[in-house]
């Protein structure tokens, strides 16, 4: 099974960005380390569904130069989708087989600055054309890599990612691609006649690749934006209130039982939204 391991998010000045997600997601970092064979540094945050990476260059090596890339054409943005899988070696087959040209498994390892500790992958690569345009992976962890969980510093801290919005011009390339290719789930298909085009709900990791396809998408494919979810939205938006992130005003959302607000600062470029579920 594909999983969704991480979001990645290109920033500049990884300390300042740190701490604006910090206060954000109203949690500590899980890690905060470096990725030797890449020529990156990075801070990652742990949540109950998937973790936020937020990705700086730190020199030349082929990481780096991808997320200067991203920094260059697009400023801080959402700059990568990571999927996860139990076993690369079972994984392979099942992409070639659906005609994604994948790479054979390439070994990385990050550390951890404060704690010296470990993590050890093999990611498998394919060209972004796969992704019309995003730059994605898959990765598996070496047993025993876990991530601790991004401590809560407070009430209506984020616990998960609700979804993530891919805009695209094809709704069929979408298809194959996370369907076919990645083997994700294709949950809803909708006609959206207000934004003039096709939405798809792909569902892995108790969250969602919202794909919305239409002709007023850019010609590549985008990363757009993100929705994080709360347990508590009014906990959340005093909390971020009182932390000194613009916020607005509670609302009903899209989803029928759902309540929302819009994080208008500290959200590192990405539009956000917090979104709270009713209780099941």
């Amino acid at each position: 099974m594909t999983t969704i391991d991480h979001i990645i998010i290109a920033v500049h000045d990884l300390a300042a960005a740190s701490a604006d997600y910090s206060a954000l997601l109203g949690r500590a970092p899980s890690w905060r380390g470096a990725h030797p064979d890449y020529d990156t540094a990075n801070t990652l945050f742990k949540l109950d569904n998937t973790y936020i990476e937020l990705l700086a260059p730190q020199g030349e090596g082929m990481a780096a130069d991808i997320v200067n890339g991203i920094l260059n054409a697009r400023g801080p943005c959402l700059g990568g989708l990571v999927f996860g899988t139990e076993s690369a070696d079972d994984f392979i087959p099942h992409a070639r087989s659906a005609g994604l040209e994948v790479s054979d498994p390439i070994p990385g390892h990050g550390v951890d600055e404060q704690s010296g500790a470990e993590r050890r992958w093999r990611n498998v690569f394919w060209d972004p054309s796969a992704a019309r345009g995003i730059f994605s992976f898959c990765t598996e962890h070496e047993a025993g890599s876990t991530l601790p969980e991004a401590t809560p510093c407070s009430a209506g801290a984020i616990g998960g990612v609700d979804h993530v919005v891919v805009k695209t011009q094809s709704a069929d390339a979408a298809k194959t691609f996370y369907g076919d290719q990645l083997g994700i789930r294709l949950a809803l298909e909708q006609d959206v006649p207000e934004w003039g085009g096709v939405q798809l709900f792909f569902r892995a990791s108790s969250m969602s690749i919202e794909v919305i396809a239409s002709d007023k998408a850019p010609e590549q494919d985008e990363l757009w934006g993100l929705a994080l979810k709360t347990d508590d939205i009014e906990a959340t938006h005093m909390r971020l209130t009182e932390s000194g992130v613009e916020i607005s005003d509670i609302r009903d959302g899209r989803k029928p039982g759902t309540r929302v607000c819009t994080a208008k600062s500290h959200t590192l470029g990405v539009p956000t939204l917090m979104i709270e579920h009713p209780p099941r």
